[in-house]
């Protein structure tokens, strides 16, 4: 009995993980769908995407110590 016990607070430990994720993704989901900003967001940090009014320099990353 105190194993099913036990075993029935592991379950229910996880499965309220489970529901802060899945609120957590819902809330995602939402702002994605709904804000352009967020959107833009990760298209420029994840996908490295910019406007096409903009101009992208590049640098080579130097070496300690040289420049």
């Amino acid at each position: 009995m105190r194993t099913v016990e036990r075993e029935l607070g592991t379950v229910q430990a996880e499965n309220r993980a489970l529901k802060r994720d899945a609120a957590d993704l819902k809330t995602e989901v939402r702002r994605l769908r709904d804000d352009p900003a967020a959107v833009e967001h990760i298209a420029r940090d994840q996908l490295g995407m910019v406007r096409k009014s903009e101009v992208v320099f590049q640098f080579p990353k130097s070496r300690e110590g040289s420049l």
